[in-house]
């Protein structure tokens, strides 16, 4: 997600709202007729009003806001600014537990910051040479509120995801995601406009089925039966994929400092307690 809507946000012409709202509105169609096909009708309609309203502010917040913000930080910062979302999810999602009045080990705390070092140096963050994203930016802690969403949208969605099951809890979201923006957008002063140019189209529809349709689903899909902890800590290893695709397709080179950053991040996986809270 993050190198295509670093392409699209600075060779583009559409808007981050846009984006959003196409994004959401191509998905949404595909998860439904999925849904009906794989589960029915009944089984992808919410129970009463209140699971209504939970949907539809978590599709607010899980869903639109989230890539609002990450697409406005994508016009400023580098991909490698917004890849920190994944560094940063793990340990919102654990305040926000311990909000909630779930209990926290000191091997949780420890995995989590562990980890979040791990995938500094994996995402080339951090090196010998010290810290390189240079001055934070307005655009970083925009990449960091987009990161709180989605931890937002994980530890408060839980019991409704695990209640409905990931694919009617992913297309509504989704579905309350796009409509979000389409009623954004014009209050912004902003228009709604589609994708013009063939490049714009192809980051969309990936936007739309792959970091949507496939990713939103799995994750949703993995609540019922991953625990929290392991869920959110999981955050970790997208930049650890990413680094090793790059040297398999495209030739890329992993530093000595990225090969002690997944080192880290596969150890920091050792300290998660074995019984976690589900």
């Amino acid at each position: 997600m993050f190198p295509v809507g670093d392409l699209l946000m600075k060779r583009g012409s559409m808007q981050p709202s846009s984006v959003a709202a196409f994004r959401y509105l191509i998905a949404s169609p595909v998860l439904f007729a999925a849904g009906l096909a794989a589960r029915g009708r009944r089984a992808m309609s919410p129970r009463g009003a209140r699971e209504w309203l939970a949907l539809a502010g978590l599709g607010l917040v899980g869903s639109a806001a989230m890539a609002q913000l990450l697409f406005v930080a994508q016009e400023s910062v580098a991909s490698v600014n917004a890849s920190l979302l994944e560094a940063y999810v793990p340990m919102q999602v654990l305040v926000l537990a311990m909000l909630g009045g779930a209990r926290a080990t000191w091997r949780h705390v420890a995995s989590v910051a562990v980890g979040f070092a791990g995938s500094l140096l994996v995402l080339r963050a951090v090196d010998g040479s010290g810290l390189r994203l240079g001055a934070l930016s307005r655009g970083d802690l925009l990449v960091f509120l987009s990161g709180l969403c989605w931890a937002v949208y994980t530890a408060w969605g839980r019991p409704l995801a695990r209640r409905m099951g990931g694919l009617p809890f992913t297309a509504w979201t989704v579905l309350f995601g796009g409509l979000w923006m389409l009623l954004y957008s014009p209050c912004a002063g902003i228009p709604v406009t589609p994708p013009a140019t063939a490049l714009e189209w192809k980051c969309t529809l990936f936007l739309a089925l792959v970091p949507t349709c496939i990713a939103f689903l799995g994750w949703n899909e993995a609540q019922k039966g991953v625990p929290l902890a392991h869920l959110s800590f999981l955050e970790y290893f997208p930049p650890l994929v990413a680094a090793i695709a790059g040297v398999a397709f495209f030739g890329e080179t992993i530093t000595a400092w990225q090969w002690l950053g997944i080192a880290v991040v596969i150890l920091s996986a050792r300290l998660l307690p074995r019984e976690a809270a589900r």
